[in-house]
């Protein structure tokens, strides 16, 4: 029962999570680049985030981090914090957001294919089919909007988020074991230090070149939510479901966004909701369910060891 508990808060986290990066998605695009220009916003981001998990460990029993482990958590950090934000919001930032939504679902393939070679998680016909089912949804949703624009002018920055999601994908099955050894803000306050010491260098420019006097009272409040909310609480929760479900079910809520952030769009009355919409929210939700679901059945249904044939666990 209490294990149960645990797997529901893990569930619970990460849908919270990707309500927030369903908000963060619109506000991040709306303040690039009139506002504050990416590079900036991701070495104000890193820096503010490092400061609050810091502070949150001081509530914390301390945890002494092993050498080798510092060097894994040097290594998550620039997957994680250094390539995905910086290419993410540089993608965002030159591409569509259809273009954006539509590449970013590849997220969860490309988590369960680096689970199974890093993790040796189970590739079971089960997982295979709620990523399907997961990816068709978010691509019925995403193309209601429109035929995709992978146009020259959109180019490099659909390969930027292409690059952001593999290194992301990369980051949580990378991530996953440190989350076995520490609690999530060890590993978060560890990971967003060593993230500082590559964005500060890289948006140094980009900051000192904003204006900071001329933001109203919105931008600054839409800057303190891609900072505050996307980032700390955002990465905070992603990595308290981390801890207790795969790297492959963390992923499969990518799937989440898109419908989340048409469901705001209707709320504040950018968009309606239809028929499309309903089918894919129940597409995404069952696809979801379905990577989530443990399952003893392999595409390997029958294995030689040692002389023997055996066949999976059941």
């Amino acid at each position: 029962m209490q294990k149960h508990h645990i797997k529901t808060r893990a569930h619970l986290s990460l849908l919270a999570a990707n309500l927030i990066y369903g908000f963060n998605y619109s506000i991040a695009k709306d303040i690039m680049p009139g506002s504050i220009k990416p590079l900036a916003l991701v070495a104000l981001r890193t820096v503010v985030t490092t400061i609050l998990f810091w502070i949150v460990s001081l509530f914390l029993p301390k945890e002494k981090v092993t050498r080798r482990d510092i060097f894994l958590l040097f290594l998550c950090s620039f997957i994680g914090v250094v390539i995905n934000q910086a290419l993410f919001l540089a993608g965002l930032n030159l591409t569509t957001p259809i273009n954006s939504s539509l590449i970013q679902t590849m997220n969860p393939i490309a988590a369960f294919i680096f689970a199974a070679a890093i993790l040796k998680e189970d590739i079971s016909f089960i997982k295979v089919t709620g990523l399907t089912i997961g990816l068709s949804g978010v691509v019925l949703l995403i193309l209601q909007g429109g035929r995709p624009q992978f146009g020259n002018a959109t180019f490099i920055g659909n390969l930027y988020i292409f690059l952001s999601t593999i290194s992301w994908a990369l980051y949580t099955v990378v991530i996953k074991r440190m989350l076995e050894r520490y609690h999530p803000v060890t590993v978060m306050k560890w990971t967003f230090l060593f993230g500082i010491l590559t964005t500060i260098p890289l948006g140094y420019s980009e900051f000192i070149a904003t204006d900071w006097s001329v933001l109203s009272l919105n931008e600054w409040l839409s800057i303190g939510f891609v900072v505050v909310a996307a980032t700390f609480l955002g990465q905070l929760l992603i990595t308290s479901g981390l801890k207790n479900v795969s790297p492959t079910v963390v992923s499969s809520y990518t799937y989440l966004q898109p419908l989340i952030a048409a469901i705001i769009a209707s709320l504040i009355g950018q968009d309606k909701t239809d028929a499309v919409k309903i089918i894919s929210a129940i597409l995404i939700f069952t696809g979801v369910y379905l990577v989530s679901k443990p399952q003893p059945l392999k595409f390997s249904f029958i294995k030689k060891q040692s002389g023997k044939l055996q066949t999976p666990e059941g």
